[in-house]
């Protein structure tokens, strides 16, 4: 019987010591999510640049008819992409302010928007960086 209680001690302690190592791993991936989509970081380092207030009003029209339309596309068929903390906390909080006025707009569908604005709008200039490249570098 003394056997079979040492062999449930091992068990137990083998079983305690990969739990620690899971939950010690699960803190770290948490805490760099945080760092990723930054959440700590102050209201006041989010700032979006240009008010309401300042924007005149064909602007603002100009870029809610640009930036805050579903697309066609779903998540499903997208891939991750990585971007620095702050520019995430700003496109959050654009998102968010247009969600309060009740603009129906995704994180996705807003950075694929914006995405295929910054391609139609220097389209011309990339075509002409990619087929002039200088491919010595």
């Amino acid at each position: 019987m003394s056997d079979k209680i040492i062999m449930l001690c091992i068990v137990l302690v083998a079983v305690a010591v990969i739990a620690a190592v899971f939950i010690r791993r699960a803190i770290s991936y948490r805490r760099r999510v945080k760092e990723t989509i930054g959440e700590g970081i102050p209201p006041e380092e989010i700032s979006i640049g240009v008010t309401r207030e300042d924007m005149p009003r064909e602007k603002d029209n100009y870029y809610r008819s640009y930036f805050f339309h579903p697309v066609d596309s779903s998540t499903r068929n997208g891939r991750d992409v990585l971007i620095q903390p702050k520019h995430h906390a700003r496109i959050k909080a654009i998102v968010g302010s247009a969600r309060k006025k009740g603009i129906p707009v995704t994180i996705y569908s807003y950075m694929d928007n914006v995405l295929e604005h910054h391609f139609q709008s220097f389209g011309e200039d990339i075509t002409d960086l990619h087929l002039n490249r200088d491919d010595s570098h």
